[in-house]
Order: C-alpha cells, then structure tokens, then sequence
C-alpha cells in the first residue's frame, strides 16, 4: 500500500510514457508535468506503469528501426534521381552538339531523296525536357517557389513520394531535394553573436566553395568570427549536409 500511494499532483497520460520510453529524462518530464522528479521516479517504479513503459519502448523502438529503413530507402531513390538527371543532361548535351555538326556540315542538295536523308539526319530522339506532363509544370511552379517534394506532391495531387519519384523530371526532382535541404537545415543560430547575423544564405554560399574572408566582407565581420561560427556544431551539420547537394561555384562566375 505504501509503494502504490495516491499522487497528489501528477496527472499521467499516454505521452508520459511514451516520452520516457523514446529517453526524456526524469528531471524534463517533471518540469512538465508540474512535479518532483523523485514523484515520477516512484510512479514508473509501480508494476503497471513499468509494464508500459516496457510495451512504450518496444514500439518506440520499432518506430526508429522503420524511420531509419525509411530514410535509407529515400537516399537511395534521391541517388537515382540524381543519377537520372545527370545522364538526362549529359544526352541533351550530346544531341545539342550532333544537331550542330550535323548542321555545320549540311550542304545543298539538288535531288529530294539527299534532303530527306539530310532531315533524317537531323532528326533526333525525344528528351525528357520534350516530354513534360501538366504535372511537370505544377511541380516546376512549387519548386519554382522554394517547395521541396512534399510541396511537390501537394501541388500535383500525386499523393505519395513513390508517385512523385516515378512521374516527376528528375532535374525538377534535383531542385526539389536541393530545396528540401536547404529547408531542412533552417536559420542557423545567432546566439551568442555579437555582431555576425547569419541567415541561410550564409550557409548555402559557404556550402558552394566561397570563401571565409569574402563571406566575412559582405556580413561585415572578421574571418575568423565567420570561422568560429562555422566551426560549431550545429552549424558544421548544417554545412555538410548543404555541401552534398548545392553544386560549387564556378571562379568566373564568383560574386565579386
């Protein structure tokens, strides 16, 4: 009788358990819930409430192993799309330069059968880019509009993530990632700052190859306040995961 007490203040729910059981700690939990950590300490002590904390944890566990299978499975589609979209580039590039020999080298000819051959010639297969459905050009509006592909999937009414995958232009899909990570990666921490106010763009320039002492020039700082920042943590996670997708700044094409 002396373990299992009324709780005066504590009011436990389905959350409570499921928190602990996904690893808040008992301090976090009882600023919460308004009560003593020692006061939730008891009460998962109790044979019910271990019993659920117990069930909590299997699930939360099963929840993490299907989030990270998940995840695997979505990195390994953006690959491909990638991937498509490079050689999609890659093939209209080489039909840009075969329709521009093929016209350098054309000459007269007087019988109609040499120009049907020359048209022949000149005659190349359909690209992607050729191919657009009104899909297409909802999702190049959403993304147009800084959306990655939940945006994308909102827009065109594909409903889930695998449609959009397979209906979708891959290089429309490249963007929609790039915008997913740049979204992903959020403002970036300005605590503790004195003077540097950095933003996502910030982050993004640093990611395609700028410089510390040209970034610092146009945010008004030092250098080396610009490499403290980019040195933190948070901050380093940010730059990594932005420098995967945004392509490097071309040195002809560097802001001055």
């Amino acid at each position: 009788m002396k373990r299992n007490r009324r709780l005066r203040r504590l009011v436990p729910d389905a959350e409570l358990v499921r928190r602990r059981a996904a690893g808040e700690t008992l301090r976090a939990l009882a600023a919460d819930y308004g009560v003593a950590h020692t006061t939730l300490g008891r009460y998962f002590a109790r044979a019910e409430a271990a019993r659920q904390l117990r069930e909590a944890e299997q699930s939360v566990r099963a929840e993490r192993r299907a989030a990270a299978t998940r995840r695997v499975a979505e990195r390994r589609a953006e690959r491909a799309i990638r991937r498509q979209a490079k050689q999609q580039a890659a093939r209209a590039r080489a039909q840009a330069r075969s329709a521009a020999a093929v016209a350098a080298a054309h000459r007269p000819r007087r019988s109609g059968y040499a120009a049907w051959l020359d048209e022949r010639d000149t005659r190349l297969p359909l690209l992607r880019a050729d191919l657009r459905s009104r899909n297409d050009e909802l999702a190049e509006r959403a993304v147009e509009a800084g959306g990655g592909v939940e945006a994308v999937i909102e827009a065109t009414g594909l409903r889930t993530r695998e449609n959009v995958l397979g209906a979708i232009d891959p290089a429309i899909l490249v963007r929609a990632f790039d915008n997913a990570a740049a979204s992903a990666a959020g403002p970036p921490d300005r605590a503790r700052l004195r003077r540097l106010l950095p933003d996502p763009e910030l982050v993004r320039r640093r990611a395609a190859g700028e410089t510390l002492r040209r970034l610092a020039y146009d945010y008004g700082v030092a250098h080396t306040t610009l490499g403290r920042w980019f040195a933190r943590p948070e901050v380093a996670r940010q730059l990594h995961e932005l420098q995967r997708h945004v392509p490097p700044v071309a040195p002809d094409k560097a802001p001055p």
